[in-house]
């Protein structure tokens, strides 16, 4: 996969990954995060089977896990552990904050950010206007990895499995290459 840079320009996110996967043979996904002054990062999300890591570059992050609000200041770093609700923000109104990230194992978030992240661009450089149907299927695909932090999983469970057997009967799951079985 040619790795693009995710530049959502209406909401000042912009992510990088690096090579890192395929130097460690999938044991460790990388790169970099930059978000605008009042920038947010993702809806609260969880990582079933992996570790998150953040290092601040330049400026401060506001890191959200299981509820408790954290800052990060230049050159300090946390550890996000499987299972546990987290969302981030810059914690500036006036600078961009930049920081490194990364996640252990690899498994598919790469594959997953960059696919949905190139169709945002593509619909209108923000997360939300990422293509619905395909992106509920790549969701679908991606449920032993990732989850929605505030809703319970047998209703993503729900939600997921009927909109991704519309996708199918529609033809929409096509859009994205999906990989052959996650993880």
């Amino acid at each position: 996969m040619i790795k693009k840079s995710i530049d959502l320009y209406r909401t000042g996110e912009h992510l990088q990954f690096n090579d890192a996967r395929e130097l460690t043979n999938g044991q460790r996904s990388e790169g970099i995060l930059t978000l605008a002054p009042n920038g947010n990062g993702p809806p609260a999300h969880i990582h079933t089977r992996q570790t998150e890591g953040f290092e601040v570059i330049e400026g401060s992050l506001i890191l959200i896990i299981n509820g408790k609000e954290r800052v990060l200041n230049t050159n300090e770093s946390t550890i996000v552990k499987a299972g546990e609700p987290h969302t981030f923000k810059n914690a500036s109104n006036a600078v961009k904050a930049v920081a490194k990230f990364w996640y252990e194992p690899a498994l598919n978030i790469e594959w997953f950010t960059q696919t949905v992240g190139e169709d945002a661009m593509a619909n209108g450089g923000a997360w939300e206007r990422a293509s619905v149907l395909p992106v509920l299927y790549a969701f679908y695909k991606m449920r032993s990895e990732y989850r929605l932090g505030a809703v319970p999983f047998w209703v993503q469970d729900f939600i997921l499995t009927f909109f991704a057997l519309i996708a199918k009967v529609t033809g929409a799951y096509k859009k994205f290459e999906l990989p052959a079985e996650p993880g």
